[in-house]
């Protein structure tokens, strides 16, 4: 099941593209935008060449108000030209064509043939016909034209019809009522009270009655002619479908403006530059050690700061950002680099939540000598509130939740799909940054559950062993869940040397980086969103 991705505001600034950046680009891919514009060009012109003609005739009809008199000025303004418009192409029109037409399809078909518009502001429907014979296309707009005007008389007559039987019915029951009314008016004396009474009646009876009768003649005057057709529909000479100059110029123009997309959209993505290059060091090897706590002059922990630097800028304008720290698979460093990042972090006065998420193998927790006697699989089975859990570590402003035993937890990905889940994510908002340590991508499924829950993810590599197929797959699983991938990590590089200090950066610029590391930069450019490391200047 794909988790909801959150909604995440970019934190980088618009893009605006430069109009000599775009010729520029232009000029340089000419190659491939003529070769995106003539394949758009060739599947348009197939398209329209291989579509069979369609032919279309159009009948013209002036519509007349019903059931109105015929001498009122305003009846013209009771017309509804969208209710005429819907009736013409109605199953019950249809039937009538079908009819006329002496056609076997079906009704539904037909309809389905019939196009209508009305002209704004006058009373004249425009009713075409299209059928790959012009023969048909001709007598479909004629006969839909008429079987309209038909329908329109019918139902007109019906309903004249069914008010004056009405009415007729009502006259006659009130003259039986007049002659019932006379025979008693005979049996009493004239001028008696009873007399007077059925006499009273009487006259009620014939006000009524001569009501009925001025409806009747009104009925008769009522217009039952919805109209005419004053344009017959004429035998079409050439195809209304297809198009072939306006489809052939639109796929020149949607080839031109892809072509330039798509070259401009490359030339964006090949400038892109990996979040940070974390060196391989041997003093800290096979040990849970901090870099920017056990040796904060040295050159893995200035690349944890360059990462520091980066990850501020690609999130500025933004607080309050959880991030998931992952990787292709195992023993790349992730859990190292997102330790590290966190002290960094908290070190510039930002306050950090660091979340062990990794249920399987743990290890976040020795790398600040805490116990792991609880944390967050207990918060998540409900048995330990987040609030006690939550152990303050030995650097200011950083907060870090552990995994807690994770023996006889069966499915992580359960309990990491959860909504306490969810909910322990939104409590530790409250810090600036919220940095999880999960699974990797390729092993298991864990990571991808939390990739919809935070507002970024950094990819972990480990510059030696992954491959770039690796990384590709990895990147289209997390793209995959809806996940927002900030940048990549190249970890473990090799071959880094230097003077010390901020020498390090100007180095990995210059020749003996690219020949020292041709490898490293394969996996760099799979990287998502990522080619090369920027060269930061010192941090104040």
């Amino acid at each position: 099941m794909r988790p909801d991705a959150r909604i995440v505001t970019d934190p980088r600034p618009d893009v605006t593209v430069d109009l000599r950046e775009l010729l520029s680009t232009v000029a340089a891919r000419k190659r491939l935008i003529a070769v995106v514009t003539l394949v758009a060009l060739a599947l348009a012109g197939a398209y329209s060449f291989t579509r069979t003609p369609v032919y279309t005739a159009r009948a013209t009809v002036l519509v007349r108000p019903t059931l109105t008199n015929p001498l009122d000025p305003r009846a013209f303004e009771r017309i509804s030209m969208p209710t005429e418009m819907e009736l013409v192409t109605s199953s019950a029109v249809a039937e009538v064509a079908r009819g006329l037409m002496g056609s076997e399809r079906p009704a539904s078909e037909l309809a389905g043939r019939v196009s209508v518009r009305a002209p704004a502001g006058t009373q004249i429907l425009e009713i075409s016909f299209s059928d790959p014979d012009p023969r048909v296309a001709q007598q479909g707009a004629q006969s839909f034209a008429q079987a309209y005007l038909r329908f329109k008389t019918e139902q007109a007559i019906a309903t004249i019809t069914q008010y004056s039987s009405g009415v007729q019915e009502e006259i006659a029951n009130i003259d039986d009522e007049i002659a019932r009314i006379d025979q008693e008016m005979d049996t009493v004396p004239r001028d008696s009270g009873e007399w007077n009474s059925l006499n009273d009646r009487r006259t009620q009876l014939e006000t009524t009655r001569l009501a009925l009768q001025n409806q009747l003649a009104t009925l008769s005057t009522l217009s039952a002619d919805p109209g005419e057709v004053i344009q017959p529909a004429e035998l079409p000479l050439s195809p209304s479908s297809p198009d072939h100059p306006l489809n052939l110029t639109l796929g020149l123009l949607a080839g031109l403006m892809a072509g330039v997309v798509l070259a401009y959209a490359m030339e964006r993505c090949l400038d892109a530059p990996t979040l940070g290059l974390i060196p391989k060091t041997r003093s800290l090897r096979g040990s849970a050690r901090l870099a920017t706590i056990d040796e904060p002059r040295g050159h893995a922990a200035e690349a944890y700061r360059t990462l520091r630097t980066n990850l501020l800028a690609v999130t500025r304008g933004l607080s309050h950002q959880a991030l998931l720290f992952t990787s292709t698979e195992m023993g790349a460093g992730k859990t190292t680099t997102a330790s590290n990042l966190a002290v960094a972090l908290a070190q510039v006065g930002r306050s950090v939540v660091l979340i062990s998420a990794d249920l399987r193998y743990p290890r976040l927790h020795a790398y600040f000598g805490m116990a792991n006697d609880y944390g967050l699989a207990q918060v998540l089975q409900g048995t330990v509130p987040l609030s006690e859990a939550l152990i303050d570590s030995p650097v200011p402003k950083l907060k870090v939740l552990p995994s807690g035993p994770v023996t006889g937890i069966d499915e992580p990905v359960e309990l990491l799909q959860s909504d306490r889940m969810r909910d322990v994510i939104e409590r530790c908002r409250e810090a600036d940054f919220t940095l999880i340590d999960g699974p990797p991508i390729l092993a298991m499924a864990d990571s991808l559950v939390l990739a919809g829950l935070v507002d970024g993810i950094v990819l972990v590599v480990n510059a030696r062993d992954a491959s770039r197929a690796d990384v590709l797959e990895s990147r289209h699983r997390l793209e995959q869940v809806g996940g927002r991938i900030l940048g990549g990590v190249l970890n473990r590089v090799e071959g880094w040397r230097g003077r010390g200090g901020y020498g390090a950066y100007d180095y990995r610029g210059g020749f003996l980086y690219r020949l020292l590391l041709p490898e490293e930069q394969e996996i760099a450019s799979a990287l998502p969103g990522a080619h090369r490391p920027t060269r930061p200047g010192r941090e104040g």
